[in-house]
Protein backbone atom coordinates (compact mmCIF):
# COMPACT_ATOMS: atom_id res chain seq x y z
CA UNK A 1 0.00 0.00 0.00
CA UNK A 2 1.50 3.33 -0.97
CA UNK A 3 2.31 5.82 1.80
CA UNK A 4 0.03 8.88 2.03
CA UNK A 5 1.49 12.16 0.75
CA UNK A 6 1.15 13.61 4.25
CA UNK A 7 1.32 11.34 7.27
CA UNK A 8 -1.33 11.30 9.98
CA UNK A 9 1.28 12.44 12.50
CA UNK A 10 2.11 15.49 10.37
CA UNK A 11 -1.61 16.32 9.99
CA UNK A 12 -2.14 16.17 13.75
CA UNK A 13 0.88 18.42 14.36
CA UNK A 14 -0.39 20.97 11.79
CA UNK A 15 -3.89 20.83 13.37
CA UNK A 16 -2.56 21.54 16.87
CA UNK A 17 -0.32 24.37 15.58
CA UNK A 18 -3.25 25.98 13.71
CA UNK A 19 -5.48 25.58 16.77
CA UNK A 20 -2.88 27.20 18.99
CA UNK A 21 -2.36 30.08 16.52
CA UNK A 22 -6.11 30.63 16.22
CA UNK A 23 -6.51 30.63 19.98
CA UNK A 24 -3.69 33.17 20.38
CA UNK A 25 -5.08 35.45 17.66
CA UNK A 26 -8.55 35.26 19.12
CA UNK A 27 -7.21 36.13 22.55
CA UNK A 28 -5.22 39.10 21.18
CA UNK A 29 -8.28 40.24 19.25
CA UNK A 30 -10.37 40.06 22.41
CA UNK A 31 -7.78 42.07 24.35
CA UNK A 32 -7.56 44.59 21.49
CA UNK A 33 -11.34 44.96 21.34
CA UNK A 34 -11.49 45.34 25.12
CA UNK A 35 -8.75 48.01 25.06
CA UNK A 36 -10.41 49.89 22.19
CA UNK A 37 -13.76 49.75 23.91
CA UNK A 38 -12.18 51.16 27.06
CA UNK A 39 -10.74 54.01 25.01
CA UNK A 40 -13.99 54.87 23.29
CA UNK A 41 -16.39 54.41 26.20
CA UNK A 42 -16.72 57.66 28.13
CA UNK A 43 -18.34 58.05 31.46
CA UNK A 44 -21.53 60.07 31.22
CA UNK A 45 -21.16 63.56 32.56
CA UNK A 46 -23.02 64.20 35.74
CA UNK A 47 -24.37 67.52 36.93
CA UNK A 48 -21.75 67.57 39.66
CA UNK A 49 -18.88 67.06 37.19
CA UNK A 50 -20.20 69.78 34.88
CA UNK A 51 -20.36 72.25 37.76
CA UNK A 52 -17.02 71.21 39.29
CA UNK A 53 -14.16 73.71 39.45
CA UNK A 54 -12.14 73.70 36.23
CA UNK A 55 -9.16 75.90 35.28
CA UNK A 56 -10.28 75.75 31.65
CA UNK A 57 -13.33 77.83 32.58
CA UNK A 58 -11.23 80.90 33.40
CA UNK A 59 -10.99 83.67 30.81
CA UNK A 60 -9.30 87.05 30.51
CA UNK A 61 -10.00 90.22 28.60
CA UNK A 62 -11.16 93.76 29.19
CA UNK A 63 -12.22 97.01 27.61
CA UNK A 64 -9.86 98.98 25.41
CA UNK A 65 -10.80 102.28 23.87
CA UNK A 66 -9.51 105.71 23.01
CA UNK A 67 -10.87 108.95 21.67
CA UNK A 68 -8.07 111.38 20.80
CA UNK A 69 -8.92 115.01 20.27
CA UNK A 70 -11.01 117.44 22.27
CA UNK A 71 -12.17 115.81 24.46
CA UNK A 72 -9.65 112.98 24.82
CA UNK A 73 -10.69 109.74 26.46
CA UNK A 74 -8.66 106.57 27.12
CA UNK A 75 -10.06 103.38 28.64
CA UNK A 76 -7.76 100.52 29.72
CA UNK A 77 -9.69 98.09 31.90
CA UNK A 78 -8.37 94.50 32.16
CA UNK A 79 -10.47 91.75 33.72
CA UNK A 80 -10.48 88.07 34.58
CA UNK A 81 -13.57 85.90 34.81
CA UNK A 82 -14.93 82.43 35.35
CA UNK A 83 -17.51 80.52 33.32
CA UNK A 84 -19.84 79.22 36.04
CA UNK A 85 -22.21 77.45 33.64
CA UNK A 86 -22.49 77.19 29.86
CA UNK A 87 -24.55 80.40 29.81
CA UNK A 88 -23.54 82.36 32.91
CA UNK A 89 -20.15 83.88 33.71
CA UNK A 90 -18.85 86.40 36.23
CA UNK A 91 -15.74 88.54 36.37
CA UNK A 92 -13.73 91.15 38.23
CA UNK A 93 -11.48 93.83 36.81
CA UNK A 94 -9.46 97.00 37.25
CA UNK A 95 -10.56 100.28 35.69
CA UNK A 96 -8.30 103.05 34.42
CA UNK A 97 -9.68 106.01 32.49
CA UNK A 98 -8.02 109.21 31.39
CA UNK A 99 -10.16 112.19 30.40
CA UNK A 100 -9.25 115.69 29.28
CA UNK A 101 -10.75 118.59 27.36
CA UNK A 102 -9.94 122.18 26.56
CA UNK A 103 -12.44 125.02 26.49
CA UNK A 104 -11.17 128.47 25.52
CA UNK A 105 -8.20 129.03 27.88
CA UNK A 106 -9.36 126.39 30.38
CA UNK A 107 -7.90 122.89 30.31
CA UNK A 108 -9.21 120.05 32.43
CA UNK A 109 -7.80 116.53 32.84
CA UNK A 110 -8.30 113.70 35.31
CA UNK A 111 -7.36 110.10 35.97
CA UNK A 112 -10.03 107.67 37.11
CA UNK A 113 -9.16 104.38 38.79
CA UNK A 114 -11.38 101.73 40.27
CA UNK A 115 -12.67 98.17 40.27
CA UNK A 116 -15.38 96.30 38.40
CA UNK A 117 -17.63 93.35 39.21
CA UNK A 118 -20.09 91.96 36.67
CA UNK A 119 -22.25 89.02 35.66
CA UNK A 120 -23.06 88.04 32.08
CA UNK A 121 -25.81 85.70 30.87
CA UNK A 122 -25.94 84.47 27.28
CA UNK A 123 -29.49 84.53 25.95
CA UNK A 124 -28.29 83.18 22.61
CA UNK A 125 -24.88 81.82 21.59
CA UNK A 126 -23.34 85.27 21.02
CA UNK A 127 -25.94 87.61 22.55
CA UNK A 128 -25.86 88.39 26.27
CA UNK A 129 -27.44 90.42 29.05
CA UNK A 130 -25.15 91.98 31.64
CA UNK A 131 -25.28 93.70 35.02
CA UNK A 132 -22.36 95.09 36.98
CA UNK A 133 -20.97 97.44 39.55
CA UNK A 134 -18.16 99.93 38.87
CA UNK A 135 -16.53 101.46 41.95
CA UNK A 136 -14.51 104.46 40.75
CA UNK A 137 -12.24 106.98 42.44
CA UNK A 138 -12.15 110.39 40.79
CA UNK A 139 -11.49 114.05 41.45
CA UNK A 140 -14.32 116.16 42.88
CA UNK A 141 -14.78 119.27 40.71
CA UNK A 142 -17.39 120.62 43.16
CA UNK A 143 -15.08 120.67 46.18
CA UNK A 144 -13.18 123.71 47.46
CA UNK A 145 -10.01 121.66 47.58
CA UNK A 146 -8.95 121.01 43.96
CA UNK A 147 -7.07 117.84 45.01
CA UNK A 148 -10.04 116.22 46.73
CA UNK A 149 -11.09 112.86 45.36
CA UNK A 150 -14.28 110.84 45.91
CA UNK A 151 -15.56 107.31 45.30
CA UNK A 152 -18.50 107.00 42.94
CA UNK A 153 -20.64 103.87 42.55
CA UNK A 154 -22.16 103.04 39.19
CA UNK A 155 -24.74 100.28 38.70
CA UNK A 156 -24.65 99.29 35.03
CA UNK A 157 -27.20 97.13 33.19
CA UNK A 158 -27.52 96.33 29.52
CA UNK A 159 -26.41 93.78 26.99
CA UNK A 160 -24.27 93.16 23.97
CA UNK A 161 -22.85 90.79 21.42
CA UNK A 162 -19.59 88.94 20.97
CA UNK A 163 -17.96 88.23 17.63
CA UNK A 164 -15.74 85.12 17.41
CA UNK A 165 -12.29 85.80 15.97
CA UNK A 166 -10.89 82.33 16.76
CA UNK A 167 -11.87 79.31 18.85
CA UNK A 168 -10.97 81.01 22.13
CA UNK A 169 -10.90 84.72 21.31
CA UNK A 170 -13.83 87.12 20.89
CA UNK A 171 -14.44 90.81 20.27
CA UNK A 172 -17.20 92.16 22.52
CA UNK A 173 -19.45 95.21 22.11
CA UNK A 174 -21.95 96.21 24.80
CA UNK A 175 -24.42 99.00 25.46
CA UNK A 176 -25.00 99.84 29.13
CA UNK A 177 -27.04 102.27 31.24
CA UNK A 178 -25.99 103.69 34.60
CA UNK A 179 -28.96 103.31 36.96
CA UNK A 180 -27.63 105.81 39.53
CA UNK A 181 -26.40 108.55 37.25
CA UNK A 182 -25.20 111.66 39.10
CA UNK A 183 -23.14 114.78 38.35
CA UNK A 184 -20.07 112.91 39.64
CA UNK A 185 -20.65 109.88 37.45
CA UNK A 186 -17.84 109.55 34.93
CA UNK A 187 -20.19 107.99 32.39
CA UNK A 188 -23.00 109.52 30.37
CA UNK A 189 -25.90 107.31 29.25
CA UNK A 190 -25.91 105.32 27.08
CA UNK A 191 -22.46 103.81 27.69
CA UNK A 192 -20.78 101.99 24.81
CA UNK A 193 -18.05 99.51 25.75
CA UNK A 194 -15.73 97.77 23.29
CA UNK A 195 -13.47 94.99 24.47
CA UNK A 196 -12.32 91.41 24.05
CA UNK A 197 -12.26 88.10 25.91
CA UNK A 198 -10.08 85.04 25.50
CA UNK A 199 -9.46 81.72 27.19
CA UNK A 200 -6.33 80.71 29.07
Amino acid sequence: MPKPFVSIKTCLMMFFIMAALHSGLAQNDTISNYTDSKKTIKKPKTEASENAFNWDRFFWGGNVGAWIGNPTFVDLSPLVGYKITEKFSAGVGIIYNYYSYTYSNYKYSTNLIGSRLYGRYFIFENVFAQAGWDHINRDNPYAFNPNERVWVDNILVGGGVRYPISDHFYCVAAGMFNLNQSPLSPYSNPIIQIGFIGGF
